[in-house]
């Protein structure tokens, strides 16, 4: 009779055993996972609110310096002309009338208007060379506008803002160097953009005058806000 085979198991292998992470230590887990996120989020947002605040300054610092022009250019017309000869524009154009620079119909600057351009030559010339609003100018645009009365008004108001940035570099030789003169331009409208409607007197006198306008390079200062937000 053939013996019964008998299986035991063998106390000498090894057990294995598998662990398994019990539910508290999965949600304790999450919750550090969770916390980690919330402090990158927060730190990208005291980023951003710092790129934020550095461009908001930028922008500020940008329109105080075309601000700031305009103010110089204004108080030193205004010292020569009176404050009620200056009109203050749209984009802080600043115009003197110009009957105060020419005489009716004419491209020749009078004796008068000499002088108030020669001290603002001066000041021109003191902008430019501020490097902390040169950096950010492009160019100081002298523009010439006429009334509506019949007349070649073009060539007139092209020809005295020419006339005007022409004296200025007379009046101080260093506007009418390359590194200075490349801040200045002419350009004349003509009768199409006036400041006063009407055919009155007053409003054609308005409208008769010469006009300085900032313009910004847009070049630099946005490529400043490009360095902060690549930053």
């Amino acid at each position: 009779m053939k013996a019964r085979k008998s299986y035991y198991n063998d106390e000498s292998q090894e057990t294995k055993e598998i662990f398994w992470p019990s539910f508290t230590d999965m949600m304790a887990m999450m919750v550090l996972v969770m916390v980690f996120i919330a402090i990158l989020a927060y730190v990208q947002s005291i980023y951003n609110a710092y790129d934020q605040a550095q461009i908001k300054r930028e922008l500020g610092q940008v329109a105080e310096v075309k601000k700031h022009i305009s103010d110089l250019i204004q108080k030193q017309l205004e010292e020569n002309v009176g404050k009620d000869k200056i009109i203050r524009g749209p984009n802080n154009t600043i115009s003197v009338e110009g009957n105060i620079l020419f005489d009716t119909g004419s491209a020749e600057i009078s004796a008068k208007g000499k002088q108030v351009l020669d001290p603002l030559a001066d000041a021109l010339a003191s902008i430019i060379e501020e490097k902390d609003m040169s950096q950010y100018l492009y160019i100081i645009l002298i523009e010439g506008h006429t009334d509506s009365v019949p007349y070649d008004n073009w060539s007139l108001s092209t020809q005295r803002a020419v006339a005007v940035v022409d004296y200025l570099g007379k009046a101080n030789p260093k506007l009418a160097k390359k590194e200075y003169a490349q801040y200045l331009a002419a350009t004349g409208y003509s009768e199409f953009k006036p400041i006063a409607e009407g055919n009155s007197a007053e409003a054609l006198q308005k409208n008769r005058r010469i006009s300085f306008q900032i313009i910004l390079d847009d070049d630099k200062w946005q490529s400043k806000l490009k360095e902060i937000v690549e930053q």
